[in-house]
Parts: C-alpha cells; structure tokens; sequence
C-alpha cells in the first residue's frame, strides 16, 4: 500500500485510484504555480541587482531562473510526488520518459539562450574590429547549436532505454561519407575559419594573388570577394586563396618611391655635383617623407643618370603618388631656373668627307663613320 493510500485510511477513507491521481494532479499543480511566483520574484530581484552591475554573468543568472517553464516544473513535482506518495511502476516509466523529454527541452532552450549571448557578445565586440570575422562567428555559432542539438537528443535516446551506440556508428560512417563527398566545400570552410583567426587579411585590405589585384569587400564561408582596380568583383575560393602567395599592401607601413632623372651629357660636372643636393633639400622640405638617397649612377646611352630615393610615411598609394608628383614639379622648376636640360633618347650620326677615288670596275668606294 502506498504512503497516500496509508495516510487516507487513516482518516477512515479508502480513496479509488483516479482519486489518488486527482489528488497527485493537484498537489503537482500547487506546487508548480508557488515555486513560479517565487522564481519570479527571484528573479526580478536579480535583474535590479544586475542593473547595477557591469557583469553579464547575473543578466543570464537571472534570464534563466525566470525562463524555467511551467511544464517542466509540473513533470518534476509530478514524478517526485508520484515517487514519493503513489509508486506505481506504471506511473513512474510514463513520468519518467515526460520528465525527461521536458528536462532535455528545458536545457535546449537555456543553452540556445546561452549560445546566442555569447555570439552577440561577440559579434559586437568583433563587428567594429574586424567586419570579416562576422560571417564566420555566425557559422561557428550554427555549427555548436547543431551539435548541441545532437548531443540532446542522442541523450534523450540513452535516458528513455533505446541503445545510441549503433546509430552513434552508423552517423561515424555517414559523417566520413558525407566529409569524403563535400570535401571541396569543407576545405573552403576551414580555409574561411583559418581567414578568421589567422587574420592575413581582412575587409578594407588592398591584395594582389598571382595576377588578380583588389581591395576585399567581402570575406565569406566559402569565396572572398575582391573589388579590382577596374571596378569589376573578383570572386575567389577561400581554399585557393590561401594557397596562393598573398602580397597585402593595406598591412604597409609607409611606401618606398625609388626615382630614376636623366641630365644632357653636355651638364658640367660642378652641376652634377650640386644636383643630388637640391633634390635632398627639395625632398626634406615635405612632411611626413624620410629621405633616403641621391646619387649619380651611371652614364647611360643618352643621359647622365640620377636616381634618388625616399620614404613616404603613408601606405595609401595616392598619398604616394600625390607626394611623388609634388617633388617632380619642384625639381622641374629648379632645373628651369639653372638652366640644367632633361636628356631624351637621341642618336648623333658623323660623316666625314669622301675622298675622290678611282673608279674600279664601275664601282666607287665611299667610307661612312656612323654614331
């Protein structure tokens, strides 16, 4: 006889068994409804607290004490009170599998909850850093909630008696299956994941890969996309992204300009002296350049060579060349006003003056002396 049964008979009632379960009904249902006005007010108090807190931990503490739901309490009060009060064997197998089908999606939708804070945390804390990283944050996140979801169930399985370890097996041969067969897509995937955390470039960066040159818009969980210099979209495999030597220009510090002038051959040597001078000082006279270099070099086929070099202190190529044409201009107008000339191509041919000569055989000899 059951302990509900023993403590009716003593008041002189012997209660038939649907009145025993009204009676567990009731007392299952009182017991849920008191304990969820006093999560409630737990939980409002902890949420006031945690207002006052710069902690996340206690916003989620109090999420989930107000988040346990009716019936999940309902099918714990129930198969504890049955349990203890009213133990019938066919009562407790049936309670026991609605407890713990209700237990399995109770912690679902905590750990749903729980996995969704951490990827806004994230995404927020990364959304400003680093834009790239968002898309593949959002996958990773997918890719827990579905294992998660996998350990659930298979948990599920085990906890209502059904042996897991031939489908736990059989989803081990599918998985090598399914990886043999998307093998490609997987690559790109782990090659977006590596993107990620390896950071060889992210969104904004100006690359060059083999021939193909362009600034990345879009970083995504299968191709990067490139916006070349032409205005066209380059879209390219993850995979062989990173597979290809990758030159990031964007990753630059500053930029080295390396200039190349010729003089006429006619310029005297005392000028030739004073020109890597005036170009030093012209180059020193602009911010944010650090001057390297000027010499004369060598004595080309029609010019006296001068190369200099300096340093802009800016990776932006238009920074550069911006720089690059104010230093030209100025040591144009330094050359105008010392007279010095820019050489260009040119070729000298000498003749010399035919000597008369006999006539041999109908033939004239003649000499020509070419430059």
């Amino acid at each position: 006889m059951s302990p509900l049964e023993t403590w009716l008979l003593k008041f002189g009632y012997e209660a038939p068994s649907y009145i025993l379960n009204i009676i567990i009904l009731c007392l299952g249902l009182i017991l849920t409804w008191a304990l969820l006005l006093s999560l409630n007010v737990i939980a409002n108090i902890f949420k006031k607290w945690a207002q006052k807190t710069k902690f996340n931990w206690d916003n989620q503490l109090a999420y989930i004490i107000g988040d346990l739901r009716g019936w999940f309490l309902f099918s714990l009060f129930l198969f504890l009170i049955t349990k203890t009060l009213y133990p019938k064997p066919s009562h407790l197998s049936f309670l026991k599998n609605i407890l713990v089908i209700s237990s399995l999606l109770q912690i679902g939708i905590i750990g749903f909850y729980l996995l969704n804070s951490w990827r806004e945390k994230v995404l927020i804390e990364r959304r400003e850093k680093d834009p790239s990283a968002v898309a593949a944050l959002g996958l990773i996140s997918k890719i827990f909630q579905v294992l998660f979801i996998i350990l659930l169930f298979l948990l599920g399985l085990s906890n209502l008696g059904i042996d897991v370890g031939a489908l736990i097996a059989g989803l081990g041969i599918g998985g090598i299956a399914i990886a043999l067969a998307a093998q490609n897509v997987l690559g790109d995937l782990l090659a977006s994941l590596s993107i990620v955390f390896d950071k060889p470039f992210v969104v904004g960066d100006f690359i060059v890969v083999g021939t193909e040159r362009g600034t990345i818009e879009h970083i995504g969980i299968k191709t990067t996309r490139l916006r070349s210099l032409s205005g066209e979209e380059l879209i390219l495999s993850n995979k062989d992204l990173l597979e290809s030597r990758v030159h990031n220009f964007k990753r630059m510090w500053r930029r080295r300009v390396v200039q190349k002038i010729g003089v006429l051959y006619s310029t005297p040597p005392e000028i030739l002296e004073k020109i890597p001078q005036w170009i030093e000082e012209i180059v020193k006279n602009n911010e944010n350049i650090d001057f390297d270099r000027c010499h004369f070099i060598n004595f080309g086929e029609s010019s006296l060579d001068i190369e200099f070099v300096f340093f802009v202190n800016n990776p932006e190529y238009n920074v550069t060349l911006n720089y690059q044409q104010k230093i030209l201009i100025k040591i144009l107008s330094k050359f105008n006003q010392e007279n010095i000339g820019f050489a260009f191509p040119t070729r000298s041919l000498h003749l010399e003056s035919i000597p008369k000569l006999p006539i041999n055989n109908g033939a004239v000899s003649t000499s020509v002396t070419k430059e």
